[in-house]
């Protein structure tokens, strides 16, 4: 299977554009997300809080790391210097994101969630999609990682939503937003000047 990345762009763009949509009908917004929050008492609060960390920087940061170590000790230099330079600068960009938007995270009565950062995008959606996006591109696109960034950042996105940590515009945001980055990520990757210039000082 190849890597799409156009079509990603393109859908990241739609999604992102249905969030801020939704985001600006704060009505829709809280109504969808009272769809998803949990009850302090049910019972797979404690799971859905273990999916949620799955998308953390610690994690997602440690994850991308011992890849890139694993590629660089593969020789596959060039790949190793682009997994972490695409997940550093998605990190970069999208935190002064948060910032420049500035929106304040969902108030709920008995929280089951504390984050202090700003709400847009969501920062678990665009760093577990990017990052399970790298990893079907780095795996020769196969079947099975293309399921598992499927299920995974469906399940992320969701815990959030669950955990009442975010908006539900701004998981949509996130995913809009990993799609975009990913895309632009992968052109990157396939630039024949950049490729050269790496493996001069970089040889195999």
């Amino acid at each position: 299977m190849s890597f799409h990345y156009k079509f990603l762009f393109v859908n990241g763009i739609i999604l992102f554009g249905i969030a801020v949509i939704i985001a600006l009908l704060t009505s829709l917004d809280t109504s969808l997300n009272n769809i998803f929050i949990l009850s302090p008492t049910n019972p797979f609060v404690s799971l859905v809080r273990v999916i949620s960390k799955l998308g953390s920087f610690v994690i997602i940061t440690s994850m991308t790391l011992l890849l890139g170590i694993w590629l660089w000790l593969k020789k596959r230099i060039y790949e190793a210097i682009w997994v972490v330079a695409t997940m550093g600068s998605c990190r970069i960009v999208f935190t002064m994101l948060k910032i420049l938007v500035g929106r304040e995270r969902p108030v709920f009565d008995e929280p089951l969630t504390h984050a202090l950062s700003y709400s847009f995008p969501s920062g678990h959606s665009v760093n577990s999609l990017t990052f399970l996006l790298v990893c079907y591109s780095i795996f020769s696109y196969k079947k099975s990682f293309l399921w598992i960034a499927i299920i995974g950042t469906l399940l992320i996105g969701w815990s959030r939503l669950a955990l009442g940590a975010h908006w539900f515009s701004d998981v949509l945001a996130g995913w809009g937003c990993g799609f975009m980055w990913i895309s632009i990520a992968y052109q990157v990757k396939i630039s024949i000047p950049l490729q050269n210039y790496v493996n001069k000082y970089f040889p195999n």
